[in-house]
């Protein structure tokens, strides 16, 4: 005889807590915390980089140039696209990993609409991230060089190695997500497993 439908359910989702919404919503929730993620994540990489400084001599502007007379190169030349880049992709995959995390614990309804989301959504943080980096980063000092006077200091404007690194979100929350599906699934089949059957 069969076991009651509420007893097999019971002993399937033992593994890990249901707080599993309508699939609309849960797909809803996963992008918008990939969203307001995105923008956090995007203001705290443009508030901890601290954009490296150069001077205007003959209309050019040169990174790192820290004096005129003699002309002399700082040590932190190379510090702009590095630094701005190692910290956009730790924000990132800070970022990925939370919203994978929260999405495979707590919104499980459907595991492929989950896949589903955190792809889109963390696409979506990742430009988002990109964005706001953008609008907050210094102007482009070879433009503002033309014209500016010998020995105008001008900072650099927020740059990454890649435009693909948008791509960290995403993929740290599948990475997320098909770790803690895999570390439950073995769980879910053991509670299954043990329940009476006919």
């Amino acid at each position: 005889m069969p076991p009651p439908p509420s007893l097999y359910e019971t002993g399937r989702r033992s593994a890990r807590p249901d707080l599993s919404r309508p699939v609309l919503v849960q797909v809803a929730i996963i992008v918008g915390a990939f969203v307001v993620g995105g923008l956090a994540a995007g203001l705290a990489a443009a508030t901890l980089w601290t954009p490296p400084t150069g001077m205007v001599l003959e209309d050019k502007w040169y990174r790192g140039l820290i004096s005129l007379d003699p002309p002399t190169i700082g040590q932190n030349i190379d510090q702009g696209v590095f630094a701005a880049t190692a910290w956009f992709s730790v924000c990132a995959i800070v970022l990925g990993l939370l919203v994978g995390i929260a999405a495979a614990v707590w919104l499980h309804r459907s595991e492929l609409v989950t896949l589903a989301a955190v792809t889109v959504g963390g696409a979506i943080g990742g430009g988002l991230m990109l964005l706001v980096t953008s609008l907050l980063s210094p102007e482009d000092p070879n433009g503002l060089a033309k014209g500016a006077a010998d020995g105008t200091v001008l900072q650099d404007s927020f740059q990454l190695a890649s435009p693909w690194l948008v791509l960290l979100v995403p993929g740290s929350a599948m990475l997320a997500l098909m770790v803690i599906f895999l570390m439950w699934a073995p769980h879910e089949d053991a509670d299954s497993a043990h329940l009476p059957h006919s």
